[in-house]
């Protein structure tokens, strides 16, 4: 199962539809990032708006989905308010959508905003972001759960309960390109006690209307004849980014099945489309699913 941004707002643009009876154009959908130290990436794509769900049967993919709704060759640049540069677009099936825009030209710096433009025919969207200080964790546990799988906590210190801190966690396969958002992975730094702070990284036990489609994260393989390997970011983003990803976790994971209408707009950045771009203060760490496995992590 893939979850991913543009799968929840194209059911947006289909629940839209489906509330007005009025046939709506397709927006403009924009996901992109900028991490300290790191280049830009930004994919950009058009939404999918049909008049029901009959329009997609069982023998249609994702892919198939979205074959149409690619934007290959837009003019998407970012400034960072002195200089801009202007992204080079290419096809990647490592990310999805399958294609992405980003240059070497450019790399994020903490303390510094970043506004990415997008021109494609009549679309023209803006958004803007800030990179905040790069946050770090002190360790990693992986415990042990029935069936295989594995119940995983993540721990930081030196919060300071009285700043305003927002956070994100992402993790991706080893060797993989894409991070995707972990089920309990948005908090903000005033839910620390005595500047210290626990994650819940994944938890396998559904909670009451939980769909269980939470076990396709850090679900161990039994017959893998060696440890899985996964990297998890450790974000610090701004309060836009904050709002917009907290949001996308309580519709897509707290509210269960996957193709559920969603009734409520997220509460992106983007003008002139939908979507985020999030600056990230982040860090990665790499880790095996063993279980009952402590990862300590010095800090730089």
């Amino acid at each position: 199962m893939k979850r991913h941004l543009y799968i929840l707002l194209c059911l947006l643009a289909l629940t839209a539809c489906k509330q007005t009876n009025t046939p709506q154009p397709p927006s403009l959908i924009l996901e992109g990032w900028i991490d300290a130290g790191d280049i830009p990436v930004v994919l950009i794509h058009k939404s999918y708006v049909m008049d029901n769900y009959t329009d997609v049967d069982e023998d249609t993919s994702i892919e198939d989905v979205i074959e149409d709704l690619l934007i290959p060759f837009g003019r998407v640049a970012v400034s960072d308010g002195t200089n801009e540069v202007v992204l080079t677009g290419r096809i990647d099936t490592a990310y999805l959508p399958p294609y992405t825009y980003s240059s070497l030209d450019m790399e994020g710096a903490v303390g510094k905003t970043y506004t990415v433009t997008v021109q494609y025919k009549d679309y023209h969207a803006t958004a803007t972001t800030t990179i905040p200080p790069v946050a770090t964790l002190d360790s990693l546990r992986v415990k042990s759960h029935e069936d295989d799988a594995l119940d995983i906590r993540a721990y930081m210190s030196g919060i300071d309960p009285n700043e305003e801190a927002y956070y994100a966690l992402f993790a991706r396969k080893y060797k993989t390109k894409q991070f995707q958002l972990c089920p309990f992975g948005v908090f903000q730094g005033r839910d620390a006690k005595n500047g210290q702070m626990e994650i819940q990284v994944y938890n396998p036990a559904p909670e009451p209307d939980r769909h269980d489609m939470l076990e396709y994260f850090f679900y161990k393989d039994s017959k893998a004849e060696t440890p899985q390997i996964y990297q998890l970011k450790i974000a610090r983003i701004d309060y836009p980014s904050y709002c917009y990803w907290k949001a996308y976790n309580e519709q897509i994971v707290t509210r269960g099945i996957l193709f559920v209408p969603v009734y409520k707009n997220l509460p992106g950045n983007v003008s002139g489309g939908q979507g985020i771009f999030t600056g990230m203060g982040s860090s990665v760490y790499t880790f095996a699913l063993s279980p009952d496995s402590t990862y300590r992590f010095p800090h730089p």
